[in-house]
């Protein structure tokens, strides 16, 4: 069998190249050919997918964080090649969603032996994303985090106690299932999957292959409450938290006040605006 590795130096805390030594390791032990190929910049990722795809390999691997799973998955998206995940980023929320082992060892012997399954992928404006997107808080933070130079989950949670406590709530309009509310919120966050990352988990119930997809629309409680939402949402129990809705939908338009986004962790600037859609069973992945 032959495999490419596609891995990016800069995800999480610039540990992805560690990969080169486990990878030669493994893949003599499991008599297969490996080839590694490194990021070099934003949606380099999907044209090496394509390249990797056009050279016969049998899996594609991503080596790296969400953003690299989302740029690698672009290039894999509708064929038969599946994409294996070695998760090595900040949050590397897709790969706990769907409970692949955190151990880079663990994580590409799984990648290379486990069965693929089709996953369900998802667009705000014709914008890619695997795991989940969102305006307004989320949006600002990894906007302010994709700046910094302090990386993994302290300068994460850095940024958002910095940003939570002044965070002003943004109107929105969303049209989902023949209705229309509109409300001042924190954020809205569209889920194919339950976690941002570092086992923030916004909606628990959100499954990457169920044909549906989750909309969080999301209030901004009061000093105590917001503290009590933070500690629902690391324990698994932002469903039961009053500042916390759900709409089930698998499209919705929205207006937001604001113009960022971010897809799979990655800041962008999507405008009012705003189109989601999900298509069901449009990626192999190995989970």
């Amino acid at each position: 069998m032959k495999a490419t590795l596609i891995y990016n130096p800069r995800s999480g805390k610039h540990q992805a190249p560690r990969i080169k030594g486990i990878a030669e390791r493994v893949g003599r032990e499991l008599g297969m050919e490996l080839t590694l190929r490194e990021v070099e910049g934003p949606g380099h990722g999907t044209t090496l997918a394509r390249e990797a795809l056009a050279a016969g390999a049998d899996r594609v691997i991503s080596v790296g964080g969400d953003g690299t799973n989302n740029a690698i998955a672009q290039g894999l998206l509708g064929g038969e090649v599946p994409m294996g995940i070695v998760a090595m980023g900040s949050g590397n929320g897709y790969a706990r969603s769907i409970k692949l082992p955190l151990d880079p060892e663990k994580a590409l012997r799984h990648a290379l032996t486990g069965p693929p399954r089709l996953m369900d992928v998802c667009y705000l404006n014709d914008s890619f994303f695997l795991g989940n997107a969102g305006i307004g808080f989320d949006a600002r933070v990894a906007d302010r985090f994709d700046k910094s130079k302090r990386r993994g989950m302290l300068g994460y949670a850095r940024i958002i106690v910095q940003e939570i406590f002044g965070a002003p709530p943004m109107r929105v309009v969303v049209k989902a299932n023949h209705e229309t509310t509109e409300q001042e919120v924190l954020m809205l966050v569209f889920c194919n999957t339950r976690e941002f990352g570092n086992g923030a988990d916004i909606s628990p119930g959100s499954l990457p292959d169920d044909g549906q997809a989750e909309l969080r629309v999301v209030q901004k409680p009061p000093f105590f409450p917001l503290l009590k939402a933070f500690f629902d949402i690391y324990t698994h129990r932002a469903d039961r938290n009053p500042y916390v809705r759900n709409i089930t939908a698998t499209e919705a338009q929205v207006w937001q006040e604001g113009t960022l986004a971010h897809l799979d962790g990655e800041p962008m600037t999507i405008g009012n605006e705003v189109r989601f859609r999900l298509e069901a069973k449009r990626l192999w992945v190995i989970g």
